[in-house]
């Protein structure tokens, strides 16, 4: 009984989100299609660079409070004197964390332009993003709250509200001003996202003071412990760079193709990780002492990310082009070449998501740093070294082979450190899953493209029948079996 409630608190959290995410989604889809055809192939790899460009500083300059904030807010929630200390400290943190990468970003501005644009030209727009930087770096500390303190309905509204305007704001910019106002853009959109955060978050009013020694150490933990997530983030932000750099001197229209694969690859196909993260990583990290707990967690997890995700990916396999004729244009309809292989890589995943987050909830903030730094590294070796041996499918091989690695790796870790195990019903999932995606490999290779189409939708059909029967026995009581017995 105890497990069947873990299923229905995942699984409604995780539903919550993941509507948010799918709204997000459809609006990301839009303005991407704007990006391409308002900007063309060129613009739209420019829009990725400048994203780019404006991570690395972030997260460079955040130092990780992102995670450790909201894991002190969860395992603090019960102190209150305590709770409201954190929640000072985060929000003074978060402030200078954004006036940091503010003064960064004023200080390089010459050498950001020219290494975004070749021309220092445009060295005045990444000085006018330290605007940017402060607001978004505060509304985060407003974000940290309500995901440390799981007020997932104010949350989810903000949310909501925040990415329609912000949609609005780029399509305009976009239709009437092109490349020329991108960061213009940015900017109103992290000055909107601060205004809805700070009226509707709510975050209760204290008189409790943080006196400078107090000040000093909570600064000193969140550094500590945060250092290596920003080092980390920044070393994945920086291959990417690095990638993209490299695909804008060879060819600028492949740039537009990684930028499109990695869109399905990371931010469509993974609604289901953001989502997962912003309930699972807290509930575990409250029951990180408790083995038997946190294990149960994980494994259930892993199986509702399963569940989803296979329909999800035969589906793409299934109608490709129609996905990315939609998402994009026709002309990156090259891009399926990228999803061959690199589909796969969303299995693998689900994984590293699921129980990477154990090594967090345990603090473990230097070896998780290992794991993704070394991650980062190779998959920038191999995109290009494969990239160069096979054109787009050597990049989607080289994304498949980097998370196998890190999947692989990360077990072995955590079964040795925290004796996590796989419990055996998930393996036998994992392994179905990894043999239906299989067949629909061999059957791309073998077969033409109406007989692969006929065999991945019985494929799309089945799993989606059989995810249906679990989330009906798991979390809706038979509800949707006893329906169709009583219409029968």
């Amino acid at each position: 009984m105890k497990e069947e409630k873990h299923y229905k608190t995942l699984f409604k959290a995780t539903s919550l989100f993941g509507l948010v995410e799918i709204l997000r989604l459809l609006l990301k889809i839009i303005t991407n299609w704007a990006a391409s055809n308002f900007l063309g192939t060129k613009g739209f790899g420019l829009v990725g660079l400048i994203e780019n460009t404006v991570q690395l500083i972030s997260s460079f300059s955040s130092l990780g409070i992102n995670f450790t904030g909201v894991r002190e807010i969860a395992v603090n929630k019960t102190n209150d004197v305590e709770f409201q200390k954190t929640i000072k400290a985060i929000s003074q943190f978060s402030l200078f964390t954004g006036i940091l990468s503010a003064i960064i970003s004023i200080i390089f501005a010459s050498r950001l332009s020219l290494e975004t644009f070749k021309t220092t030209e445009y060295f005045y727009w990444f000085i006018a993003l330290s605007v940017y930087f402060v607001a978004t770096s505060y509304t985060q500390s407003k974000i940290i709250y309500l995901e440390g303190s799981q007020n997932f309905q104010k949350l989810v509204r903000i949310n909501v509200i925040v990415n329609v305007l912000n949609s609005i704001i780029v399509l305009a910019a976009y239709y009437f001003f092109k490349t020329q106002v991108i960061i213009i853009a940015m900017i109103i959109n992290s000055v909107i996202a601060l205004f809805f955060y700070t009226k509707l978050s709510n975050i209760p009013k204290t008189n409790v003071e943080l006196t400078p020694t107090e000040r000093k150490l909570y600064f000193k933990k969140f550094i500590k412990s945060g250092s290596l997530l920003a080092l980390n983030t920044s070393i994945g932000l920086a291959c990417f760079f690095i990638i993209r750099k490299y695909f804008v001197d060879t060819n600028e229209e492949i740039l537009s193709f990684y930028n499109a694969g990695n869109l399905i690859i990371v931010s469509y196909l993974g609604i289901i990780f953001i989502a997962m993260g912003k309930f699972f990583f807290p509930k575990l990290s409250q029951s990180a002492k408790d083995h038997k707990l946190s294990n149960q967690l994980i494994n259930n997890q892993l199986e509702l990310s399963l569940l989803i995700i296979l329909p999800a990916i035969i589906l793409i396999y299934t109608f490709s082009d129609f996905f990315i004729k939609i998402l994009f244009s026709s002309a990156c309809l090259p891009v399926y070449k990228i999803l061959i292989f690199g589909l796969i890589s969303i299995v693998f995943r689900s994984f590293n998501y699921a129980v990477g987050y154990l090594l967090l909830s345990h603090q473990n903030f230097r070896q998780y740093f290992y794991i993704n730094a070394v991650s980062d590294i190779l998959n920038t070796v191999l995109t290009i070294l494969f990239y160069e041996k096979w054109g787009l499918i050597g990049i989607g091989f080289s994304i498949f082979i980097n998370y196998l690695f890190s999947s692989i790796y990360i077990y072995y870790y955590t079964n040795k450190k925290y004796s996590f195990k796989i419990s055996n019903f998930v393996k036998n999932q994992f392994f179905i899953t990894l043999i239906v995606i299989s067949i629909i490999l061999c059957t791309n290779f073998l077969l033409d493209k109406l007989y692969f189409t006929i065999i991945s939708g019985i494929f799309f059909v089945i799993s989606t029948i059989y995810s249906i029967k679990k989330i009906d026995e798991y979390i809706l009581d038979f509800k949707i079996r006893n329906k169709f017995k009583s219409l029968f």
